[in-house]
């Protein structure tokens, strides 16, 4: 589930509201998904040493490195 939450936000490129994510990640995998199985790979990697998502706003993911990437520029 967190490789395909990763791949639809990559995809995107820009931040996306959970929902947007939970529907894209059904679209990707060709078959429902469980929303509590996509908000909680959401939700578990927002912390820790090396997050993988940052949440910009309630309800809305990014990539955290998209926030490094935006920084350096």
């Amino acid at each position: 589930m967190l490789e395909t939450v990763t791949m639809v936000l990559e995809r995107a490129g820009k931040p996306m509201p959970a929902r947007e994510i939970y529907a894209a990640t059904c679209d990707l995998v060709g078959e429902p998904m469980l929303w509590k199985s996509v908000k909680a790979a959401l939700a578990r990697n927002v912390t820790g040493e090396h997050p993988r998502f940052r949440r910009v706003r309630r309800g809305v993911y990014q990539l955290a490195r998209d926030v490094t990437r935006a920084v350096d520029i």
